[in-house]
């Protein structure tokens, strides 16, 4: 019989030698403190704590591994699933393709099962089962797995053992917060490295062209508080109220408590639940509760952010807006504060200690003592770039703080901040990429509407908030269903595959607007008391891109390479596209007829902030592009809706 004779400090330090290196010395003093009151409660804490990082290690990767043995797992692990399959079509050898992709993808399934990763397999929705074995066999998809299974066990693993919270890492563990650190680094040095040319002969970095983007965290800032702000003038001008709601999770969800006096403790109720699963929890809460306010007769509208208390449970801030009164003439803020509590309180322990005063949490706005952007403002900076803020709650410096937010959200997949209600802001950015001179008077007015206020936001200063608001209501007013709104995404049918052999989805061209438009008719001028006809106009106007040729780092070495590919492609003709004019008959008994115009880009790019940074080298190529085909957006089954929407806006 085998007889351990190692002392309890010799045991104890090999057992957290399975930890990362950062944490021993941590569990270590844990460990003789709880060792010295009991030695046997210390020993089977540490051996629980042990078991909770043993899921990290799924795949054969260590708990403490480096990015770079990683990637070495994740080439194996491609190499060792490539040789499997090629031996299972050996295997299956004379039998139809069907067979042996169904064989290989039953096998698949047990190799995973075997080591832990079923929940890997992808074959749901569009993801069809060719698509998951080419994945299995990728390199770069199980480095992406290996990452994010890593990064998340390990992290679950440090909340479990107490190193996440106010009196030890806020928000998040420093080994994710550094993790988090070295991959923007990484990401920055990359970006850098590449060097862009489009069919203009400009030549940028990624890096440039990404700080003209809301990956700019600043440009991201701003236009979060310029759809705040624009939601205001709107709420202002309707007369509505606004509310601060915050909700937060259940105690189960909470590794640690806070005393009255500040002193934290480990919560007893604690359930070992995830950032991730607390994130579902309200997510399905809020889904609920938005689906019993519409049928309440309430509609609101403003911005959502989540943000992480100081052991990682995420809880929420809406600013919302809304009617005095709903649809059916109940009080609105009194039925919104009833649905918000039923949802987020009464569903589950109402009961508990503090639920009462801390699970929800109502803040009227009074328009009288300031501006409700200042009331979201601090929320929306210290979860992006801490500007402004100085220090969080904690103590800590808000930009340092800002650091540690990104990499909880970058680790547990969050959506910082979300839009409540309004017309979408994908549309508000494609908009900006339209030229002025391709929208004329023979546009749908929406669409002249939403132009003339996309061109006054870019010349007036502080036009930002008006901007937004008069795209609103171009698009029909911030209550309009989806289905009824004005100005649509014009998408482009690629007919490409990606890399697994799935079929790409549509991507953004331009801007498509329906309308209405009276006919004069003979019978109109003959008689000037009779109905004019109308006629149904869809417009589309396609967004002035260029085309983008990644390159080599030397830009001369780029832009040579560039124009020859344009040359030899012909890449740079203007885009020519067969549209009828003509007036088609009606499609149906009642409906009118619908003209279909669609105006090609101009090619005339104007003149931005990056351009100002063009070298002497970034010469203009006057080769000719090759003609592409855009697939429209006809939008017919959405008629019937929209027009019945403008009629009610109209009465």
């Amino acid at each position: 019989m085998y007889i351990d004779r190692r002392t309890d400090t010799e045991w104890a330090a090999d057992i957290v030698g399975a930890f990362p290196r950062s944490w021993q010395d941590r569990l270590l003093s844990s460990w003789a403190k709880e060792h010295d009151d009991d030695s046997r409660t210390g020993n089977l804490e540490l051996l629980e704590r042990v078991r909770t990082l043993a899921d990290s290690a799924r795949g054969g990767i260590s708990p403490n591994a480096s990015d770079t043995e990683i990637c070495n797992q994740a080439d194996n692990t491609a190499r060792d699933f490539i040789r499997r399959l090629e031996r299972v079509a050996v295997i299956c050898d004379g039998r139809s393709p069907a067979t042996v992709e169904r064989l290989q993808s039953f096998y698949c399934r047990q190799l995973l099962r075997e080591r832990g990763l079923l929940d890997l397999w992808q074959v749901k929705g569009k993801k069809r089962r060719e698509g998951a074995i080419r994945r299995i066999q990728c390199a770069k998809w199980w480095r992406r797995a290996y990452r994010k299974l890593h990064a998340r066990t390990v992290e679950s693993c440090a909340i479990s053992i107490g190193l996440v919270g106010k009196t030890a890492d806020a928000y998040a563990s420093d080994d994710t917060v550094q993790r988090r650190l070295a991959q923007n680094r990484r990401n920055a040095a990359l970006l850098e490295s590449v060097t862009a040319v489009n069919d203009q002969g400009q030549a940028y970095t990624l890096a440039a062209l990404a700080a003209t983007s809301t990956a700019n965290k600043p440009i991201r800032r701003m236009e979060l508080l310029t759809r705040v702000a624009g939601f205001e003038l709107i709420a202002k001008e309707r007369g509505d109220i606004a509310y601060m709601v915050t909700m937060t999770c259940p105690s189960r969800f909470h590794k640690k408590s806070t005393r009255a006096d500040g002193r934290v403790f480990n919560n007893p109720k604690y359930d070992g639940s995830t950032p991730n699963e607390a994130q579902r929890y309200l997510s399905r809460q809020w889904s609920r509760c938005r689906a019993a306010l519409l049928r309440a007769g309430l509609r609101w509208y403003g911005v959502r952010v989540a943000e992480p208390q100081h052991d990682a449970t995420p809880h929420w801030h809406c600013l919302v807006f809304m009617p005095a009164t709903t649809d059916k003439g109940q009080d609105a803020a009194q039925e919104m504060t009833r649905l918000v509590r039923r949802y987020f309180l009464l569903n589950e322990s109402p009961d508990e200690r503090g639920a009462e005063q801390h699970r929800c949490d109502f803040k009227a706005i009074d328009w009288s003592k300031g501006s409700a952007v200042g009331y979201v403002a601090k929320y929306v900076s210290k979860n992006i770039d801490g500007h402004g803020v100085g220090e969080d709650l904690l103590g800590l410096d808000a930009v340092t703080s800002a650091q540690r937010v990104e990499a909880w959200a970058s680790t547990w997949r969050i959506r910082q901040f979300q839009q409540i209600g309004g017309a979408p802001v994908s549309v508000w950015r494609e908009l900006r990429r339209l030229h002025p001179e391709n929208v004329k008077d023979d546009a749908p007015a929406a669409l002249r509407e939403a132009m003339h206020a996309i061109n006054a936001e870019k010349v007036e200063p502080g036009m930002q908030a008006t901007a937004w608001k008069r795209y609103q209501a171009a698009q029909g007013g911030v209550n309009t269903p989806r289905t009824c709104l004005r100005i649509r995404l014009l998408r482009e049918q690629t007919g490409e595959c990606g890399r697994y052999g799935e079929a790409m989805p549509p991507r953004p061209v331009g801007i498509v607007a329906e309308g209405l438009e009276c006919l004069k008719t003979r019978l109109h001028a003959a008689q000037p008391g009779a109905m004019p006809a109308a006629q149904r106009t869809v417009f589309s106007v396609e967004s002035e891109r260029a085309e983008w040729l990644i390159g080599h780092r030397d830009i001369e070495v780029a832009v040579a390479a560039a124009r020859e590919f344009f040359e030899r492609s012909g890449a740079a003709a203007s885009t020519w596209i067969y549209v009828n004019n003509c007036t088609p008959a009606p499609s149906a008994e009642g409906e009118p007829p619908t003209r279909w115009v669609h105006r090609p880009k101009l090619r005339r790019f104007l003149k931005r902030e990056a351009d100002a940074g063009a070298t002497s080298r970034q010469r203009p190529c006057n080769q000719k592009m090759k003609p592409e085909v855009f697939s429209h957006h006809q939008g017919d089954r959405h008629a019937r809706s929209m027009e019945h929407c403008h009629a009610k806006e109209a009465a």
